[in-house]
C-alpha cells in the first residue's frame, strides 16, 4: 500500500500538505477532489457523463473515461456514481452522484486499488454510514 501511494504521489504531482490525499484511520487511502482532478489532468483523461436517473431521492450518473490514442479519444473505463437518501446526507444529490462517478472512473482508469474518492465515504462517526468500507468493497 505504501509503495502504491508513493507511486500515486510521484506520478501525479500530488501534495499531501495541499490535501490531495490522506490516510483514513480505517486503513485505506482517500484521494480528495483536488487529487482526482490533478490525476485526471496529469494523465489527460477526458470524462463524459450520462444521467441515468435524476429523482429527488435517487440520482445515478454514469461516467466514461476516454484516453487519447493518436488523434482519437478511446473509451477506457465506465462506472457509476449514485446518491440516494440512504447514502447521502446532502440535498444536492445529482452533484454528489457526479462527484462520486468522476472519482470512481479516474481511480478505475488508473487502476489504483485500495484507494477511494473522498465522496464515496462518509465522515459521520456513528450511525448508518459506519460500514462504508464494507459496502464499497462489495461494489
Amino acid at each position: 500500500m505504501k509503495d502504491l501511494m508513493n507511486k500515486i504521489y510521484k506520478d501525479n504531482d500530488l501534495d499531501k500538505s495541499a490535501g490531495d490525499v490522506y490516510k483514513d484511520k480505517r486503513g485505506f487511502s482517500i484521494i480528495t477532489r483536488s487529487g482526482i482532478e490533478k490525476i485526471q489532468a496529469k494523465n489527460e483523461i477526458s470524462v463524459s457523463f450520462e444521467v441515468i436517473k435524476a429523482e429527488l431521492d435517487n440520482c445515478i450518473i454514469k461516467a466514461t473515461s476516454l484516453i487519447r490514442e493518436g488523434d482519437e479519444w478511446i473509451p477506457k473505463m465506465e462506472t457509476f456514481g449514485s446518491a440516494t437518501k440512504d447514502n447521502c446526507r446532502l440535498s444536492f444529490r445529482i452533484e454528489i452522484a457526479e462527484k462520486r462517478a468522476l472519482a470512481r472512473v479516474i481511480i478505475k482508469t488508473m487502476n489504483y486499488t485500495e484507494t477511494l474518492g473522498e465522496d464515496e465515504i462518509s465522515h459521520q462517526k456513528k450511525g448508518k454510514f459506519d460500514d462504508d468500507l464494507e459496502v464499497i468493497k462489495n461494489l
